[in-house]
């Protein structure tokens, strides 16, 4: 394993910054945003206010990540590490281009670009780290990133493997670290709407609860080619094998079908509304549930994750939980259904039954979730939270237990597929009960030296 910089909370040296972040938000009366015009010289924040950030990965979700940011004036992004040269090269470009219009100046070069992530890590002005690198990197990374003393916004699901999972999750309350899933539905109004119907008792008892997500799909087998230039391939495959490289595995959606880099759909999207399930149910993520269903996998081709699945969930309490593909019958989204009415939210709406249920305004004694500041573009929103979070030092709307516990019921869906039984799974032991085989698959031996 390469040498980084180990610090945790108490190293004055990597709080020095995070102190000055947090006392002059205090004295401020700790806002989200800070006005433009507290833009200094050369696109820089007062160091008392600016948030700097190192981007791990500029593919499709870390470009997301910076065009959400841009809206913030707290910030800036001063690295961009990525092992394919042309993507940080136009990143650069984007981050340079987007503080050169800020701050009304023809150029501007603050943002610098490196292959290597532990390079970003040694840095000493960089105080958040925004990972965006494929799901079989989370854990390694996001370990070096934890023990290196920054507070970290993680891409979901939170690691490829649930004992990885279990591993960041207590790194991020031993190192004091603020850590924000990326989970952003729950920065939207409509989902936490939604949540604190089914929270509130506005559907009575809830007994069912239905998540339908996007499916899997198959690629065909590529032949063996040179990664092209700017690319380090054999970086990109790091704790996974290392497979004759083809133009496709690499790229998106395929990458996100074979289990070496993802467990499919089934986990990395399935988190989304697993996790929504979760936060308006909160025994979903908390008590012991057994788990049971079929699915279908890849019969050629280089993909060998579930194209379609069927799983039911039950709780010792009787509730259950249906978990599928879209369509298959459930339709996209996440509904609660009581014995007094439902609700199905998903990212194009909400509907309820009875339909006043969309109307409720809680009382003030009643439970409200945690909001993200108000956003129209929901990733804004989860980021802007992210940023409130690092100068309150509080938890963020997607604290790190919760996403742990959305990953690894996809997860855990998987190995019940995989093994075609009937599995119980005890959160409070972050292990299957009674069943050795289930409990191997919770990790993978990593390609050295890309040792967690």
């Amino acid at each position: 394993m390469r040498k980084t910089n180990r610090r945790n909370q108490t190293d004055p040296v990597s709080l020095s910054r995070r102190t000055f972040i947090m006392g002059a938000a205090a004295s401020v009366g700790l806002p989200h945003v800070v006005p433009a015009s507290s833009l200094g010289r050369d696109g820089n924040l007062p160091p008392s206010e600016r948030i700097t950030i190192g981007m791990f990965g500029v593919g499709n979700r870390g470009s997301s990540s910076l065009r959400a940011m841009q809206p913030l004036p707290d910030h800036q992004v001063l690295a961009i590490a990525d092992c394919r040269r042309d993507r940080a090269e136009l990143a650069q470009r984007n981050v340079n281009d987007f503080y050169a219009q800020r701050i009304g100046k023809q150029q501007y070069t603050g943002c610098d670009i490196y292959n290597d992530f532990h390079d970003v890590l040694q840095r000493d002005d960089i105080d958040v780290i925004w990972g965006c690198i494929p799901d079989h990197w989370h854990g390694v990374v996001y370990a070096r990133t934890i023990e290196a003393g920054k507070d970290l916004y993680g891409e979901k699901p939170n690691t490829r493997w649930i004992d990885e999972g279990i591993r960041i999750r207590d790194m991020v309350r031993r190192y004091g670290c603020v850590f924000q899933t990326g989970t952003q539905q729950r920065s939207s109004t409509h989902f936490r709407h939604a949540c604190e119907l089914a929270r509130n008792g506005y559907l009575g008892k809830v007994h069912t609860i239905h998540v339908g997500v996007p499916g899997g799909r198959t690629y065909p087998v590529e032949p063996p080619s040179d990664p092209p230039p700017g690319f380090d391939y054999d970086f990109w495959s790091g704790p996974a094998p290392l497979i004759p490289f083809d133009t496709k595995r690499c790229e998106w959606l395929a990458m996100y079908m074979i289990s070496h880099y993802c467990a499919g759909f089934i986990t990395n999207w399935g988190v989304h509304h697993l996790d929504i399930a979760g936060w308006g149910c909160p025994e979903v993520f908390e008590e012991p549930f057994e788990i049971q269903g079929s699915g279908i996998l890849p019969d050629e081709g280089m993909t060998d994750t579930w194209i379609s699945w069927q799983m039911e969930l039950d709780w010792d309490s009787g509730l259950k939980l249906k978990f599928t593909n879209t369509g298959n019958p459930i339709p996209q989204g996440c509904k609660f259904e009581g014995d007094a009415g439902w609700v199905h939210v998903n990212r194009r709406g909400i509907w309820a039954e009875p339909a006043s249920l969309l109307n409720v305004q809680l009382k003030p004694d009643e439970l409200h979730l945690h909001a993200s500041p108000d956003y129209s573009n929901p990733y804004t929103a989860h980021t802007a939270d992210f940023f409130r979070s690092i100068r309150t030092r509080q938890d963020p709307v997607s604290p790190v237990e919760e996403g742990q516990a959305a990953s690894t019921i996809g997860n855990v869906a998987d190995i019940s597929l995989r093994l075609d039984r009937r599995l119980r799974w005890d959160p409070r032991q972050d292990r299957f009960v009674d069943d050795d085989d289930a409990n191997q698959m919770l990790s993978r031996a990593s390609r050295s030296p890309w040792i967690m």
